[in-house]
């Protein structure tokens, strides 16, 4: 799904351009609902479950229409809770997480919003609650250049207080029910495709965690998981839906071509579990990738030479 670009406009620009408010109608109407006064036929439905149905089908029916479903969107809970399994944790790759970098540009900020989901995640296995405050807040930080800081804001508070009370299965939740905030927030400004970028942000830095760990202390069952192209098709499936001058950028371009390469990896090896030599590869690739994902880039799509956020 496409949008028109004003004729000049640079491509990043578009994506830096999105900042609308988040549309939040649906809760208006239930907290409005919630306070009318009881309707003397009981046998007829309430104006509140009517209207609760009708939104349920309409946003339903707007993230079949958005290609986000179950069906074809892979569950980030899912992929994390796989990733997980590697030990040990690599914690350096994660301290070098730049969790106070900005971004000039949507897509970016959308990657790494979906890192530092990743990150928080993986410190949750780790029992580090210090850490997991500090993505906490990196994460609001995130959300409010994407354009959807108050509905992030209220979910951080829970992710605070489940961490101080150190409950690690409620500060995963948490985190999950973050990364799936936003991506309603993002089909709700009709932005779509950053709802995939995060996605697809939280995905490259798990493999990279994961792909790190198996290469450290190699495991056939562990390597298993990291065989399995269908996810990254995926991916790269919806990074062809960006706008077509997005496409054409450097940033775009170099960061598909670096995912296709690692999909090559994976795609070559036979159905059996990628050997270490082969793990060792997809953690070079993966390495990269995130180099990228998160270095400098400027206004209009060009690998930058300057410093990095990182």
């Amino acid at each position: 799904m496409t949008s028109s670009l004003p004729q000049g406009q640079n491509p990043i620009h578009l994506l830096h351009g999105m900042n609308a408010p988040v549309i939040t109608i649906f809760f208006a109407v239930a907290t409005g609902v919630a306070s009318l006064p009881a309707v003397d036929a009981p046998e007829k439905e309430t104006p509140k479950e009517l209207r609760d149905e009708l939104q349920a089908e309409s946003d339903h029916h707007m993230r079949d229409e958005l290609g986000v479903n179950d069906i074809t969107t892979p569950s980030i809970a899912s992929l994390l809770k796989d990733f997980s399994t590697f030990q040990p944790i690599p914690f350096a790759i994660i301290d070098a997480n730049p969790r106070d970098a900005t971004y000039g540009n949507r897509l970016q900020t959308a990657l790494h919003f979906g890192s530092l989901v990743a990150d928080g995640f993986m410190l949750t296995v780790a029992e580090r609650p210090q850490d997991i405050q500090d993505v906490g807040r990196a994460l609001i930080r995130q959300s409010r250049a994407l354009g959807v800081g108050d509905r992030l804001t209220k979910r951080s508070k829970s992710l605070f207080e489940a961490s101080d009370q150190r409950n690690w299965a409620a500060m995963r939740e948490e985190l999950i029910r973050t990364q799936s905030d936003v991506e309603e927030s993002m089909i709700d400004l009709h932005d779509e495709e950053m709802a995939h970028m995060i996605s697809l942000g939280g995905w490259m830095r798990g493999f990279q965690l994961a792909a790190n760990s198996c290469a450290d202390k190699y495991s056939a069952d562990r390597a298993r998981i990291l065989g399995h192209p269908e996810v990254l098709e995926y991916y790269l499936d919806r990074l062809s839906t960006l706008h077509p001058r997005l496409l054409k950028t450097q940033f775009v371009l170099a960061l598909t071509a670096q995912l296709n390469a690692l999909l090559a990896v994976i795609t070559a090896i036979p159905d059996r579990s990628p050997n270490l030599e082969e793990v060792e590869h997809m953690r070079s690739l993966s390495n990269e990738i995130e180099v990228l994902a998160m270095g400098p880039v400027d206004s209009d799509g060009n690998i930058s030479s300057s410093p990095s956020p990182m």
